[in-house]
């Protein structure tokens, strides 16, 4: 009896010993490597989530790309990377052609660095922390604006716009003058006209007339 208790006490130690023995060699790293993976499948499900969202705004943004090229090509005819001015002189001759008029002659100027309007840039405001002898001033009623005031960007800079004065002496009839001018204000390159006089010549019932005008060049970033 007493061997019989000890072989079955033995053996139950032996079946106990085995079992924990499994639970640490196979079972319990076997659900630690489960649980890891579920935390890892878990941040991938999580960052591909973020990269789709990331993928559908972007395709949202660019629905429109074309039609953004699109202006950008015309704004760039308007407003050239480079004076152009061969191109431009030639655009000149053309539209001549086209309203009737003869152009006696066409003077470009240097180019001139942009200026900031000074309605467009801020005032500088003193720093107490600095300046010591200013006192502070007493608050005041905001003035009202004074006619038009300039909207700018600081993107535009002197070193990336430039403005180049054009001058151009034509002749013709008022009319064939006056289609001129407008045709130079609406054609492709933007064209700001700063001037103009006109006099009758009384012995062909036509005009001889002088157009200043200013063409842009924004120069790209480099």
């Amino acid at each position: 009896m007493n061997a019989n208790r000890l072989w079955v006490i033995g053996s139950v130690t032996l079946m106990i010993i085995a079992l924990v023995a499994g639970w640490f060699l196979g079972i319990e790293p076997n659900l630690a490597l489960a649980a890891t993976d579920d935390t890892a499948r878990t941040d991938i499900e999580q960052q591909n989530a973020a990269k789709q969202a990331e993928i559908a705004a972007l395709t949202e943004q660019n629905k429109d790309l074309a039609d953004i090229q699109a202006q950008y090509s015309e704004l760039q005819k308007s407003i050239p990377t480079s004076t152009s001015t061969a191109a431009f002189i030639a655009s000149l001759d053309d539209l001549a052609a086209s309203t009737g008029v003869q152009v006696a002659g066409i003077t470009v100027g240097a180019a001139q660095a942009y200026t900031v309007p000074a309605s467009g840039a801020a005032a500088p405001v003193p720093d107490p922390a600095t300046d010591t002898t200013a006192e502070t001033p007493a608050p005041v009623e905001p003035a009202e604006p004074v006619g038009s005031v300039a909207v700018t960007s600081p993107l535009i800079t002197p070193e990336n716009f430039v403005g180049i004065s054009v001058g151009i002496d034509l002749k013709g009839s008022y009319e064939a003058v006056l289609s001129y001018v407008h045709g130079l204000q609406s054609g492709p390159r933007l064209v700001l006209v700063t001037g103009f006089t006109s006099t009758t010549e009384l012995d062909t019932a036509g005009v001889t007339a002088h157009i200043d005008a200013m063409i842009y060049v924004l120069k790209k970033a480099v």
